[in-house]
């Protein structure tokens, strides 16, 4: 089975000192043994900002070995819905939460569960999406 990443298991587990390293790297290591790990395009947009260069990012990427997969349609379209129903119930207070329902999105279209270390996130707005988490 695939699992999604979010942007924040791919920091922790580049970083050895993160809080959530030793668990990151445990469950990656899991998760392979089911089928691929992958990360979507906005994670791939939102972990390039920690790096120097294009070829830094895929170098990390690919040591770890992780794919890579684009949005579609059908999760676009789902990811502006809960974009939608977080503005409605919560008055609008952050308008950053968009890339975080590409990724949830995605992961629930696919079917595949998404190992974050923010759950919080993406609970109550996604019905179908599981997800992994410390």
């Amino acid at each position: 089975m695939t699992t999604f990443l979010d942007t924040n298991v791919l920091i922790a587990l580049l970083d050895d000192k993160h809080p959530h390293h030793e668990w990151a790297a445990r469950v990656l290591v899991d998760r392979k043994v089911v089928g691929p790990a992958i990360v979507s395009s906005v994670v791939y947009a939102e972990f390039t900002v920690g790096m120097s260069t294009k070829e830094e990012a895929d170098e990390a990427l690919f040591t770890l070995a992780l794919d890579r997969i684009s949005e579609n349609d059908d999760s676009l379209f789902r990811a502006g819905r809960a974009f939608l129903k977080y503005k409605k119930e919560n008055k609008g207070p952050k308008d950053n939460f968009l890339p975080d329902f590409f990724v949830g999105a995605v992961a629930e279209i696919m079917g595949a569960p998404l190992m974050t270390a923010n759950g919080k996130d993406y609970e109550g707005y996604f019905e179908h999406l599981v997800l992994i988490q410390p």
